[in-house]
C-alpha cells in the first residue's frame, strides 16, 4: 500500500480510466440482441449519475418532507402539553419577539430600505414594520423548534446518497497543484456558466486551505447553450501553451457573462502574453483538438451539466458549498493515511 504515497492517489484514480469496466455476471439479463445478453447492471452501470441525480432528489424530497413533519409533532406535542392549540402556541411564542419592535428599529429599517420603499412616509413606515415582523417571527420559531427538538431528543437517520466514484481521465490539461498530491479534484466547467463562477471563490479557498495536499484539473464542458462557452474555452489552451492558464481562466470568468469574441485577444493582451504565439494557436487546430477531447470525456462519462467536480473519481454535480468539497476531501485525506484505496471512502457518509 505505501506505494500511493509514493506516486499520488490522483494519479492512480487516473490510471483506473485504462481498465476495462466489470459487470457482475449473476445480473439479470433484460434483454438480449442476437443471443448477446443486456443485464441489469450493464444499464445501471450506463446510468450511473442520472440515477444517482434521482436519488438526490429523492432523498431532498424525503428531507424536506421529514423536517416538516418533526417540526409539526414537535409544536402539535407542545401544544397538548400546555391544552393550546397550535395556532395559539405558536402565536403566544412569537408575540412577544413582534412586541419588542421598537420606533427607532421601524426607523432604521426604513433608512435601510429606503430605495426599496413608498414615498409616503406613513406607509414606508408600516412596510419596513411588517418586514421585522416576518423576521423575528420566522426567527422566533425557529429558535422554539430548536429548543423543543432538544428537549425532545430528535435524532435523524436519513442518509444522504453516498455518490458514485468513476474512472476519471485528467487529460493533458491545466493542472494546480502538485503531480503527487493524494488528492485529484478534476471540475468540468463552462466559462459562460453562472454557478461555475459563483464556484471560483470557493476553489480558491480549497487551492488556500490544501496546498500540497490537493491538485486541481481544470476540463472543458461548454454547453451549447451559452454561444461563447466554446469560443473562450478554445481560447484557454492558448493561454495555457504560455503558462498562463489560470490567469486567463480568473479574466475569463471576471468577463463573464458578458464575453464577447473580441475579448480573447484583448485578456491575451492585458496579460501580457505573446500576441503572435497566441494569435498563430487561436488559429490552429490544437485548441479545438483539446476542446473536443474534453467534450469526448464528457460524453464518455454521461455528464450533462456544469459545474461537475470530481474528487479522487467521487462525482459531485452543480455548486458545491466550501464545507462539502472540505467534506470529501477530508474524508480521502484520511483514507491516504488508513490505506484505503482512492475513492472509496463510502464508510465516512453520514446521515442528514
Amino acid at each position: 500500500m505505501k506505494i500511493y504515497h509514493v506516486i499520488g492517489w490522483g494519479l492512480l484514480t487516473a490510471a483506473a480510466c485504462l481498465l476495462p469496466s466489470t459487470v457482475r455476471a449473476d445480473s439479470p439479463v433484460l434483454a438480449t440482441v442476437g443471443g448477446t445478453p443486456i443485464t441489469a447492471a450493464e444499464i445501471e452501470q450506463a446510468l450511473r449519475l442520472p440515477l444517482y441525480d434521482l436519488e438526490v432528489e429523492k432523498y431532498r424530497l424525503t428531507q424536506r418532507k421529514l423536517d416538516q413533519t418533526i417540526v409539526e409533532r414537535l409544536l402539535a406535542r407542545a401544544a397538548a402539553e400546555r391544552g393550546q392549540t397550535v395556532s395559539a402556541f405558536v402565536t403566544a411564542a412569537v408575540q412577544a419577539q413582534i412586541a419588542a419592535i421598537t420606533p427607532e428599529e421601524i426607523a432604521a429599517r426604513v433608512g435601510t430600505d429606503r430605495a426599496k420603499l413608498p414615498p409616503d412616509e406613513e406607509q414606508a413606515r408600516k412596510e419596513a414594520r411588517s418586514a421585522l415582523v416576518r423576521e423575528r417571527a420566522g426567527r422566533a420559531l425557529q429558535e422554539l423548534v430548536e429548543r423543543l427538538s432538544r428537549e425532545a431528543q430528535v435524532t435523524v437517520s436519513l442518509r444522504v446518497p453516498e455518490p458514485p466514484v468513476m474512472p476519471v481521465p485528467v487529460g493533458n490539461g491545466p493542472a494546480w497543484g502538485l503531480l503527487a498530491a493524494p488528492v485529484t479534484l478534476v471540475e468540468f466547467a463552462d466559462f459562460e456558466c453562472p454557478v461555475c463562477k459563483d464556484s471560483l471563490p470557493i476553489l480558491l479557498a480549497v487551492r488556500s486551505l490544501y496546498p500540497e495536499q490537493v491538485r486541481i484539473v481544470y476540463r472543458n464542458f461548454p454547453l451549447a447553450s451559452h454561444p461563447q462557452a466554446r469560443p473562450a474555452a478554445e481560447a484557454a489552451p492558448c493561454a495555457h501553451e504560455q503558462g498562463q492558464f489560470w490567469a486567463y481562466h480568473d479574466a475569463l470568468f471576471a468577463k463573464a457573462p458578458d464575453l464577447q469574441a473580441s475579448d480573447y485577444v484583448r485578456l491575451a493582451e492585458r496579460l501580457k502574453l505573446n500576441a503572435a504565439d497566441f494569435a498563430a494557436c487561436l488559429s490552429s487546430d490544437r485548441p479545438k483538438v483539446a476542446v473536443a477531447k474534453d467534450l469526448a470525456d464528457v460524453q464518455a462519462l454521461g455528464l450533462s451539466g456544469t459545474p461537475t467536480f470530481f474528487i479522487n473519481g467521487r462525482y459531485l454535480s452543480g455548486y458545491q458549498t466550501l464545507d462539502t468539497l472540505k467534506q470529501y476531501i477530508d474524508r480521502e485525506l484520511q483514507a491516504v493515511r488508513n490505506g484505503t484505496p482512492p475513492g472509496d471512502t463510502a464508510a465516512g457518509a453520514g446521515t442528514r
